[in-house]
């Protein structure tokens, strides 16, 4: 029987299991009951997207394989049959779909074109719809790395120095350009500027010296200075214009800035008995640093000792006195002692204390200092499952408990001590670990291979008693020579189990499993004892009931509303779908709540359908129709990432400059390779009033750019797509120096934006508050952002006298003919012009790209076809679904690239039963 399916009828049992006898047992009932109803009407679910590998180049492409659980036993989730994934920079995202997952799988790629995903630090998430109901907790999150594919002419090396002058914080920056290969990038014109998030702060021209070093100093306010989002935008100018611009996050890292977190274990200081006390520092880049210092109290005595074990972490043990005041005195690196508050003792009150004792045992311990409690209840749990339930009597004792661990699965368990009225006291997580993760061997013919040699894996998979397991798996290999693989990193065993259930970053979570050390099993304690859990809180269980505000997706759906002129629900109106791709004429009527629904559809990439309503009498003109549109869920800012090329790891730069090498090599033995070249017609945009005739433009975005933007704003498509799209304006007189924007610009030339042949600016009257450009920047601003990519056909950009012409003669007076205007033809899918309306009796629905698997491109080679084309593939093989036979086999085959190299084999998966496993292996060719 599985595991958790016995814990549940165990906890019944352990109704009458306690610690020391104890008369009243309703309110025990009562809580297991209230958690059991609970995690019924609201279930977790857990996602993890398995990579190919943990970092990418510019037109490379992010293989993933997502794995959908009930978080209560890893069995597949048969609520949600969507998946949302999304690829973000700074929290805009710059790729969004949602893929179909079928019994709690699905898999597909994200390719990252070089237009759309520059180089930079990406957050890729992956979420239902449901999961939206639990806040970002179990969003699935990870720090994605996109590395040049030839080389960035410059990394750089960053130095800062702060200095305080009345109240203000002066910044010495030094940056130092250099190649990938250390060489300085001597004398080249620099624009520097300090932003603040969005908010640009300072502006400076300069040029790097002879050894490719500039420097920038200014001054801040001390709180601005203190901000997470400050970095310095550094731009080279060429032939007066401007290259990519390197983000360069300003890394104070004071040390006296220097964040220590105090953590009694349980959660309170209790007098007079022993106290764990766990810690955490934190330096002013949000990173974990490594501290030591000593307890003292409100006498300056020394009452123990601390010191950081890993990652910041460590804990320490002391008896605090009623009446006294502790702090912790931090030795820091400047050689200055800096003291933090402990929590205030309490006289009276509990405190818990759980020890393992071995891998089959957990001692508890409980003080109670509470002559008034009337007793509490001590609840284990693990996964939202009660595994152990027992009463504590009231009066002042301290019991001791020893519970073995095979009541709860591996992973976390939670320990909460509650009162009779069900607050809870004192909480405490432990993690267990039976051992129990499948066991997955990859078996190759011989240990060292040629290059383009064919390799067969043979994979084994059993459990912990070697009972062969039919599950499905996924198989990534990758040249190490070419990809840097992180081994104590993030998999599907120390994400499921581990982190999914911790709230904020954990630094390097294999850590904690590589190897069985003393050391590790205190430091993965340590990180309990100070990092929060996610799960349910205990007084969710008595609130008022409410319905979730996300409903659950099992299929892609298509919902809306038919309203009347008066906006009232028209009941039995008729609604038809159109579609040309897939192709689909249907119908269906709405009801009393004028609502309809279609669905069983399966769209693809690109989707557009056609909705159409008619009232009772078949006409379309007095009724209105509202889809249910995707409203993408708006996140918490992401953590700062200092993006790769700042600082660079040496082990990172030489994969880079390995792999600049090996193409380097390719091009001298076979040529230049060269990128696939697709000649196509002069771009046309349909409807478009272009003064010069369609497709007549200098620069033109087409109708298949709109479809790949999709839900983007035309604000953002034009910042994103348009070359030389900027800001100009003037510093306002505030003291925070914010700066007023008053044009948009291309390169040197104002803009004047013309929807579908009417110029915008004849709709403007100047009638808003501010300087005149303000109000002119905010009344376009309008229309921006109203507008988005989906109800556009196409941009036309004609900045050149050519093409620009046409316009001023017929939109300016004669004496400014010369003025310096760049005009952007917008054609509209309504061709109305800048109207904002909608057709009644229609909707055009452009869902997100509904992503369907592509094949990873395999190539073979034999005796008689061995190409001489150079192989750049740095991941070799990916195989996403594996599935092991019932005795447990399944056999995987691919090609060598043509150079020698040590490959990397990774293999993750699950039984579809709960248990998950993870390997990892290499194989030389040379």
């Amino acid at each position: 029987m599985n595991l958790l399916k016995r814990l549940c009828l165990l906890a019944l049992f352990l109704l009458y299991t306690t610690f020391a006898f104890c008369q009243s047992k309703p309110s025990l009932d009562s809580l297991i009951s209230s958690a059991q109803n609970f995690r019924k009407q609201w279930p977790i679910e857990k996602v993890y997207l398995r990579l190919d590998k943990p970092a990418y180049t510019q037109g490379d492409t992010i293989w993933f394989k997502a794995y959908l659980f009930d978080a209560d036993y890893f069995k597949p989730s048969h609520r949600s049959g969507l998946l949302y994934v999304e690829l973000d920079d700074n929290n805009r995202p710059v790729k969004r779909m949602m893929i179909p997952v079928i019994s709690g799988l699905s898999w597909g790629n994200i390719t990252l074109d070089d237009r759309d995903i520059p180089l930079g630090a990406y957050t890729l998430r992956a979420y239902t719809s449901w999961m939206l109901n639990f806040g970002e907790d179990y969003v699935f999150k990870k720090d994605i790395f996109v590395s040049p594919l030839d080389g960035l002419p410059r990394v750089v090396k960053t130095a800062f120095r702060e200095t305080a002058t009345d109240g203000k914080s002066n910044i010495d920056a030094r940056l130092q350009l250099l190649n990938i290969s250390g060489e300085p990038q001597r004398l080249k014109d620099m624009q520097l500027q300090v932003m603040d998030g969005k908010k640009s702060l300072v502006r400076n021209k300069s040029a790097t010296d002879v050894e490719g070093k500039i420097n920038l100093n200014f001054s801040l306010s001390a709180e601005r200075a203190r901000s997470k989002n400050l970095l310095i935008q550094a731009r080279e100018v060429v032939n007066g214009d401007t290259t990519a611009a390197l983000m360069i996050p300003v890394g104070l890292n004071k040390p006296e800035n220097t964040d220590l977190q105090l953590m009694p274990e349980g959660g309170t200081l209790t007098a007079d008995i022993v106290n764990r006390v766990g810690f955490k520092a934190i330096a002013d880049d949000g990173k974990s640093v490594n501290v030591s210092g000593k307890i003292i109290n409100d006498k300056q005595q020394t009452v123990a000792a601390f010191k950081a074990l890993h990652g910041g972490m460590g804990a320490f043990e002391f008896t605090p006195q009623a009446g006294e005041t502790y702090a912790a005195a931090m030795d820091l690196p400047n050689g200055v002692s800096k003291n933090y508050p402990l929590p205030a003792v309490q006289s009276a009150g509990t405190n818990l204390r759980i020890d393992q004792l071995g891998p089959d045992s957990l001692q508890v311990r409980i003080a109670v200092r509470d002559d008034a409690s009337m007793g509490y209840s001590l609840i284990g749990e693990s996964r939202g499952v009660i595994c152990y339930a027992a009463h504590v009597p009231s009066g002042s004792i301290t019991v001791n408990k020893h519970i073995p661990t095979d009541r709860f699965p591996t992973g976390i368990a939670r320990f909460t001590l509650l009162n009779l009225a069900g607050e809870p006291r004192n909480e405490r997580m432990v993690y267990i670990d039976h051992q129990d993760a499948l066991r997955i061997d990859a078996a190759t013919d011989r240990p060292v291979f040629a290059p383009h040699d064919s390799v067969a894996l043979h994979i084994n998979v059993t459990d912990k008693t070697g009972k062969p397991v039919r599950g499905s798996f996924s198989v990534a290999v990758t040249d190490d020579s070419q990809v840097q693989t992180d081994s104590i990193g993030s998999n599907i065993i120390n994400n499921m189990l581990f982190t999914a259930d911790l709230k904020g970053n954990v630094e390097k979570p294999g850590y904690y499993f590589t190897g069985n050390s003393a050391e590790k099993v205190a430091a993965l304690d340590n990180l309990l004892l100070t990092q929060g859990w996610v799960g349910y809180n205990w007084k969710q269980l008595s609130a008022p009931k409410t319905a979730p505000r996300f409903a659950a997706e099992p299929q892609f759906t298509i919902q809306g509303r038919v309203s009347n002129i008066f906006n009232k629900p028209v009941e039995k109106s008729g609604v038809t779908l159109f579609s040309k791709k897939p192709v689909i004429i249907t119908d269906t009527v709405t009801d009393k709540n004028g609502r309809f629904v279609f669905d069983n559809i399966t769209p693809i990439d690109t989707a557009v359908f056609l909705i159409q309503a008619r009232n009772k009498r078949g006409r379309s003109f007095n009724v209105g129709v509202d889809v249910d549109e995707f409203k993408p869920p708006v996140f918490a800012p992401a953590e700062r990432v200092t993006p790769w090329y700042v600082n660079s790891d040496t082990l990172l730069l030489q994969k880079i400059n390995k792999q600049i090498a090996t193409r380097q090599e390719a091009e001298k033995l076979y040529g230049h390779v060269l990128k696939t070249v697709h000649i196509k017609d002069k771009r046309i945009i349909t409807g478009s009033k272009n003064l010069n005739g369609a497709g007549e433009a200098d620069q033109i975005l087409d109708e298949a750019d709109m479809d790949k933007a999709g839900k983007q704003t035309l604000a953002d498509l034009l910042e994103k797509r348009i070359k030389g799209y900027h800001f100009t304006g003037m510093w306002s007189p505030s003291p925070f120096g914010r700066p007023i924007f008053t044009y948009y610009m291309v390169k040197d030339k104002k803009i004047r934006f013309i929807f579908d042949g009417m110029d915008v600016e004849w709709f403007y009257n100047g009638s808003a508050k501010g300087p005149e450009g303000q109000e002119r920047f905010q009344f376009l601003r309008t229309y921006l952002d109203y507008y988005a990519a989906e109800d556009i056909k196409g941009i036309e950009v004609m900045y050149s006298a050519k093409y620009g012409g046409a316009y001023s003669s017929k939109l300016l007076p004669p004496l400014d003919y010369g003025t310096q205007i760049v005009y952007v033809e917008i054609t509209t899918r309504s061709g109305a012009g800048p109207f904002m309306k909608k057709t009644p009796g229609m909707y055009i629905y452009k869902p997100l790209p509904f992503t369907l698997p592509k094949q990873f491109y395999r190539p073979r080679y034999t005796v008689k076809n061995t190409s001489p084309q150079p192989d750049l593939r740095s991941t070799i093989h990916w195989q996403p679904s594996v599935v092991t036979d019932t005795a447990g086999k399944a056999m995987v085959s691919f090609y060598n690239a043509n150079k020698a190299a040590m490959y990397h084999i990774i293999i993750e998966g699950t039984d579809m039963n709960g248990q998950l496993g993870y390997m990892s292996k290499q194989i030389q060719v040379h």
